[in-house]
């Protein structure tokens, strides 16, 4: 899991530490559309996982994100 936060957190331009697995997603102001596409380029070429946007939408938290990489 702490691998996957600092590849989110390198992917949202943010501080290192600034992600917790509990973090809602609506509290971080770089998660967007854009980030949406970003972490399915992560997800593919770091963890060779395709991931469905449609699972994307349902995510909550930035652990609900790693549990589609298999990283939770």
């Amino acid at each position: 899991m702490k691998e996957f936060i600092q590849h989110l957190e390198k992917l949202l331009e943010l501080q290192p530490g600034e992600l917790q697995a509990g973090t809602p997603l609506t509290d971080i102001a770089s998660w967007d559309s854009m980030a949406a596409v970003g972490f399915l380029a992560l997800a593919d070429e770091t963890y060779g996982k395709a991931v469905p946007p449609a699972d994307i939408r349902k995510c909550k938290i930035v652990s609900d994100l790693a549990g589609l990489v298999g990283q939770s």
